[in-house]
């Protein structure tokens, strides 16, 4: 699904990694059986590798991906450096919660406000991480690495929270109080794979926008 942001993930590995691979984007409120014959929990992303095998959960296939094919390693060399790369993407988890529980906050200031705050506090490991780590992105100096792919889908997403409550939303004081965190979004922005697969804010909300209230999603707002 083109706005799935854990489809996002398998799919910026599989550039990166210049992987031959197509695309095919499902409705997911009403899934084509062809889906469940391939993946019984009807999830994406799902990666058919051949007539019989079939891979799914994003971080399992984005591990599979950089594993199985060559050109850069994603992955840290090191074991302790890859556990603790993981534990940085499941942490990342906490800001994931707090963006959909504020996007379909609607109205209710004080729980967007909550929310808000929620993402702000989130974050600041990781700003701290970047300042420990003294590099560019999380997987070094040099390009980005796993981790740094598994967190930006919703890295990409967030500036969506400025255009729904822009009275609440104080992205300029986010983004001086997390400087390293805002070099790093700029320059994954003009990362190859990220910039393949790149949609603005607008693209992004035009989509949230036909999800929330229980509306029905429109997965080819793209085409408009």
């Amino acid at each position: 699904m083109r706005f799935c942001p854990y489809a996002h993930r398998a799919v910026l590995v599989a550039i990166a990694k210049n992987v031959p691979h197509d695309v095919v984007n499902v409705n997911l409120k009403t899934k084509p059986e062809w889906l469940f014959q391939l993946n019984p929990l009807g999830k994406v992303p799902t990666l058919q590798l051949n007539s019989k095998e079939v891979l799914y959960e994003s971080l399992i296939l984005a591990d599979y991906l950089d594993e199985a094919y060559p050109g850069r390693q994603l992955q840290a060399s090191d074991p302790k450096q890859k556990a603790f790369d993981r534990l940085l993407v499941e942490n990342f988890g906490k800001v994931q919660v707090h963006f959909y529980k504020l996007v379909y906050a609607g109205a209710n200031e004080e729980e967007v406000k909550a929310h808000i705050e929620g993402i702000r506090v989130s974050l600041a490991p990781f700003e701290k991480e970047l300042e420990k780590r003294g590099t560019t992105y999380f997987g070094g100096n040099d390009a980005p690495g796993m981790p740094d792919y598994m967190i930006w889908p919703w890295i990409e997403r967030l500036p969506v929270v400025k255009l729904y409550h822009p009275a609440l939303s104080d992205y300029e004081s986010a983004k001086k109080e997390n400087p390293r965190l805002e070099n790093w979004r700029q320059v994954m922005k003009e990362d190859p794979a990220v910039k393949a697969f790149y949609l603005t804010p607008e693209q992004h909300k035009r989509f949230i926008d036909t999800h929330v209230g229980g509306g029905v999603p429109d997965y080819d707002c793209l085409d408009e």
